[in-house]
């Protein structure tokens, strides 16, 4: 039972929930003057910099001039800098005695992981944002207030720079410094983000989470809530025993010493144990959906992520799901205030945003927009300019616009830039991949499954669907005709026969997790941030990178 001072609390959130709301609302109603102080903001950590001298950044007044001041720029522009602050050199990139928090990690397009500097001024747009996607939330869920909060996080300090700042995980983080009250509500256990072996991690999360009332589970990656269900059935005798018996068992958490930090607080509980094993006679597997009453589910949905909404309802219940937004290690690009939807208005708060229209994407010197320029319907690739350090930023996350909330653009993730096959001239990305397959599943009335697909060098050139379930044979037919309706240029080539037709192979889940694991390792990236290519670009990568013999 919730204590007097949690309801206190409680009513003050909300009190202060409204605040914020008003506050983010007047600010999308004047999004250029908000754009105008996000711009400010970031510039006065920036200028005085050795960066900031070099483009003549004391002369930008307003975006306009930012534009003049210094090009669109990749992450490898700005790593000589970055390298430097890693290295104690603050100086090279912002103002003197500029504080770093952190470095957020973050994979990119070469096997050197980025740093992202994290500034407390970053830290607090980044809350802000949390905060205002939060409130809204628990506003549209009151059934969930005063309840437990299943979330996944990794960690702050995966290693340290030479002088001395950690790096890891923003998530763990901001995790690390929530208000007592709010962590008060969060199921897992501070040191669980320090278990390497991602299904003992899994474990000792569930293991926590079983004993509490969840309301419900948040976490960027839907994968993660999958792996969550599958983990606490797998292991569901060893769960429901060491509830039994108050344990951690060793054969979940080898290391004798996270064990016994994981293990102090835990008590005997032969009650839930009874009642969870109740669960698993009448249901036939332990799932998530039956241990707990989820009031709804908060994670990624769009662009290739939306294939597993329907096996998140397996595990989890067919509940509302709440997208959290096109959020990246270098900051927060929307926020979504409804359910059932990738879209998410344009955070103005957070940072000076520019838009390139998805057909210049390619070239040299692009022309960007400012929000309030864009059209409904368009795709763009996104720039960002924030309190990072990272000025006229390509994010180069693809997003479309699907409308307004009062003066900012709401949109949706797609897919990242050049994340976009094309042996034949058919330009086939990978949104477009998986809304086929969606579709195709649908019509056949099958089971959406995890894939990943590639093109393959033959004669004829075609793509070839690898599929980590048995599939029927007409799932090949289903998914190319899918092909063919969404993009008009493989529909051509296809007639032209200057494309066969796409082709299914059945491989083994476990090729596709080891898959995982490599490519996570070699981006630098964690669990959390790693988001599985559903379509590979090179032809036959998908026999190099899931070590097929051919």
């Amino acid at each position: 039972m919730a204590k007097w001072y949690e309801h206190f609390a409680a009513r003050i959130g909300f009190l202060h929930a409204r605040r914020v709301s008003r506050r983010f609302l007047d600010c999308l109603r004047d999004t250029p003057a908000a754009q105008e102080r996000a711009l400010h903001r970031a510039l006065a950590l920036v200028t005085p910099s050795a960066f900031g001298r070099k483009h003549g950044l004391d002369r930008v007044r307003n975006r306009a001039n930012l534009r003049a001041a210094l090009p669109l720029a990749t992450y490898e522009d700005f790593r000589p800098y970055i390298d430097r602050v890693a290295a104690g050199d603050t100086d090279a990139l912002f103002a003197p005695r500029q504080r770093i928090e952190m470095f957020a990690t973050s994979s990119g397009t070469t096997a050197k992981r980025k740093l992202v500097p994290v500034t407390p001024e970053f830290v607090d747009d980044y809350r802000r944002g949390w905060n205002t996607f939060g409130l809204k939330m628990l506003i549209d869920h009151p059934a969930a207030v005063l309840r437990a909060i299943l979330q996944s996080s990794g960690r702050y300090d995966e290693g340290l720079t030479a002088s001395g700042i950690p790096y890891g995980a923003i998530t763990g983080l901001m995790a690390r410094t929530q208000k007592r009250i709010v962590r008060r509500f969060y199921v897992g256990h501070p040191k669980i983000p320090y278990i390497d072996d991602p299904v003992s991690r899994y474990y000792a999360l569930m293991r926590f989470a079983a004993i509490r009332d969840v309301a419900f589970a948040i976490t960027a990656n839907p994968a993660t809530l999958i792996r969550l269900g599958e983990t606490a059935n797998e292991h569901s005798e060893r769960l429901i025993r060491d509830i039994h018996n108050g344990t951690m068992s060793a054969d979940a958490v080898p290391n004798d010493q996270l064990r016994r930090d994981l293990s102090a607080g835990l008590r005997p509980n032969p009650l839930r144990a009874a009642e969870l094993q109740q669960l698993r006679r009448d249901h036939g597997r332990l799932r998530p959906r039956d241990m707990w009453n989820i009031t709804f589910l908060a994670c990624w949905t769009g662009g290739s992520l939306g294939h597993y909404c329907e096996r998140l309802a397996d595990w989890w219940g067919a509940v509302p799901v709440r997208d959290i937004g096109l959020l990246a290690s270098e900051g927060r690009v929307s926020i979504p205030f409804e359910d059932g939807t990738p879209s998410g208005v344009i955070d103005v708060t957070a940072g000076c945003f520019e838009f390139i229209p998805a057909a210049e994407a390619e070239a040299d010197n692009p022309q960007t927009l400012w929000p309030e320029e864009l059209e409904v319907g368009q795709c763009y690739a996104v720039v960002l300019t924030n309190t990072t350090g990272l000025i006229r930023y390509r994010l180069d996350d693809v997003v479309r616009v699907t409308g307004w909330l009062e003066g900012a653009p709401l949109v949706e993730f797609l897919h990242r830039a050049g994340r976009v096959a094309s042996i034949a001239g058919e330009k086939l990305t990978e949104n477009q991949l998986v809304a086929a397959v969606r579709k195709a599943c649908q019509e056949l009335n099958v089971r959406e499954f995890d894939f990943v697909a590639a093109p393959v060098w033959s004669e004829p050139p075609h793509y070839r669907l690898n599929c980590a379930s048995d599939v029927e044979a007409r799932l090949a037919v289903a998914v190319d005709a899918a092909l063919q309706e969404q993009n008009e240029e493989y529909a051509s080539r296809r007639k032209s026969a200057r494309l066969g037709e796409l082709r299914t192979r059945r491989i083994d889940p476990a090729d596709l997790h080891a898959m995982d694991r490599r490519l996570t390792a070699a981006r630098g990236s964690t669990a959390e941030q790693y988001k599985r290519p559903c379509l590979f670009t090179q032809p036959s990568d998908d026999d190099r990178l899931l070590r097929v013999e051919q």
